[in-house]
C-alpha cells in the first residue's frame, strides 16, 4: 500500500482519485502519521437486465424542449 501526504492529496486530487479508482489502496498521512485510507468502492456487478434497461434509456433519450430555450438539468430525468 502506497502513502501520499495530505498536501499531495489536496494539490493532486484528480490524479490520486484516478489511482484509487483503478484499484490502488493509498494511505494519506499528515506529518508522517497515517490519517486516512483510500480504497476503491466495491460495486456489485450489473445484471444483464440492468445493462439493457440503461442502454434503452440512453438510446431513447430525446430533447423535449424546442431549440433556442435553455435546457435544464431536470429535463433529462423522467417525471414521476
Amino acid at each position: 500500500m502506497s502513502e501520499v501526504s495530505a498536501r499531495e492529496l489536496i494539490h493532486h486530487f484528480a490524479a490520486i482519485a484516478s489511482r484509487v479508482a483503478a484499484g490502488e489502496e493509498l494511505t494519506v498521512t499528515r506529518h508522517g502519521k497515517p490519517l486516512l485510507r483510500l480504497t476503491p468502492l466495491q460495486r456489485p456487478p450489473q445484471t444483464e437486465a440492468e445493462r439493457e434497461a440503461l442502454l434503452r434509456k440512453a438510446l431513447g433519450f430525446q430533447m423535449t424542449r424546442p431549440y433556442g430555450k435553455p435546457f435544464a438539468r431536470s429535463d433529462a430525468y423522467d417525471e414521476a
